[in-house]
């Protein structure tokens, strides 16, 4: 169980790992193609605004435009921006045309209320470096200019005269990107589209590993039946082979006990009685692989706990055992099939009084609250490690060298078909506690 737990971690693992690559792929490819687009939109954008400043810098007079910069130097004298400037404006949605001098004083603007003749370019700073290079002969454009309105910005600019490998003046256009508005829209679509794919992944991998621990479930549950259909098959094995040497064992007893009278109530106690149990649990072992039902009655659970008690104390002459018992319960009814809750009270104490030393007792009590008994069985033995501890209750397996596996299985077995529960703690070199507890039958007694 360890190692398929452990296996089960490990494809975990690697699946929440392989679960992190996809979603960075995902959002990789995502982030790839939005930048993608907002670049080669950008590149069409500065095109466009260099190809207009190349048609503002054609449909102007560089003469006048030169002798309309004398004018401003001496006069301070401007003139409105003609006509074609709005025809410009409107027609390719420009938020500004203006012709610059070399040294960044505005000739001529389409908004002289917000860029005055005579004033130096808001923008000469900023736009240096692509100044410079149109006053050179190039047309060129500049990066995006957020405004403190959150509006993007991008101006082109041309020589006047177009071509012209060295001039002093240079037309400027600029723009609102309003395309940008479109690529925040797409990316908040990516945004959303990369959340709905990487929920939809996560809930797909959660739908797969609760499956795969559903298998697994039910893969062990298929093994624990394949286990007891082998006990049971064990067991109708042996049952014919033992009950043959006991019906001889009984008989011999019988015959004992009419040679020694005074010794008939040993006999009927120790070995009959006993011969009949280990009879009945054959046939129990073999009701209990197949899970068959049994009958129950109203019995005394105390007096079934001392009746065990006084079987493993006197029971056994080569170890003798030292079993402190106590109660607090006056009156202990409880619904059951009496041998049964024998055998499973046996089972624990027999485990117990292997592993305690020969000088340290083994402590059993017996509480109720009224809901549930609780029954108390505690050694001072070796204890059990935590990796034993994990596979104590299974069938077959034991830690004793000569000890079939097969005796808490059963005992959990039984108290859990008597509604009950049976839990074990332990400490190495310190000893092991176990718990069962038993419901009360109500006032019914049920």
């Amino acid at each position: 169980m360890e190692k398929e737990s452990a296996a089960t971690v490990l494809r975990n693992a690697w699946m929440m790992i392989g679960i992190l690559i996809i979603i960075a792929l995902l959002m990789s490819i995502n982030w790839y193609y939005y930048n993608q687009i907002r670049s080669g939109l950008d590149r069409e954008f500065s095109t466009r605004l260099r190809s207009l400043a190349s048609m503002v810098s054609a449909s102007v007079d560089s003469n006048a435009m030169a002798e309309l910069s004398d004018q401003i130097d001496m006069f301070g004298i401007s003139e409105e921006p003609p006509a074609i400037f709005h025809d410009y404006s409107k027609e390719f949605s420009l938020s500004n045309i203006t012709v610059l001098r070399e040294d960044g004083t505005i000739i001529i603007s389409l908004h002289p209320g917000l860029f005055q003749p005579g004033d130096i370019y808001p923008l000469w700073n900023m736009d240096y470096p692509a100044i410079i290079k149109a006053l050179e002969g190039d047309p060129s454009s500049t990066g995006l200019v957020r405004s403190e309105q959150g509006e993007y910005f991008k101006a082109g600019y041309a020589p006047i005269p177009p071509g012209s490998e060295s001039s002093g003046l240079v037309a400027a256009v600029e723009a609102n990107a309003a395309f940008l508005e479109g690529i925040e829209d797409l990316r908040k679509i990516l945004i959303a589209s990369t959340s709905v794919s990487i929920a939809g992944l996560l809930f797909f991998i959660l739908f797969i590993i609760k499956a795969t621990r559903s298998i697994l479930r039910t893969r062990e549950s298929l093994f624990q039946s394949e286990r007891l259909a082998s006990m049971g098959r064990m067991a109708a094995g042996i049952a014919h082979e033992i009950r043959n040497p006991l019906f001889i064992i009984r008989s011999s007893a019988e015959k004992l006990r009419r040679t020694c009278p005074g010794s008939a109530k040993d006999i009927d106690e120790f070995i009959l009685e006993e011969t009949d149990r280990l009879d009945g649990i054959l046939t129990d072992y073999l009701a209990f692989a197949k899970n068959e039902a049994t009958s129950r009655s109203l019995c005394d659970l105390a007096l079934i706990i001392n009746r065990s008690i006084r079987l493993i104390e006197e029971g056994t002459a080569q170890r003798h055992a030292i079993i402190e018992y106590s109660s607090s319960v006056p009156e202990s009814p409880f619904v059951c099939d009496e041998k049964k809750i024998q055998q499973a009270l046996l089972n624990i104490l027999l485990n117990a009084r292997e592993a305690s030393e020969e000088a340290r007792a083994i402590e059993v009590s017996l509480e109720t609250d009224g809901v549930n008994y609780t029954i108390l069985f505690r050694d001072h033995g070796s204890g059990i490690g935590r990796k034993e501890m994990s596979m104590i209750f299974e069938p077959f397996f034991t830690t004793k060298r000569n000890g079939s596996g097969l005796g808490l299985s059963i005992a959990k077995r039984i108290i859990e078909d008597h509604h009950g529960t049976i839990d074990m703690e332990s400490t190495p070199g310190l000893g092991t506690a176990v718990t069962v507890r038993l419901p009360v039958p109500d006032n019914d007694g049920e």
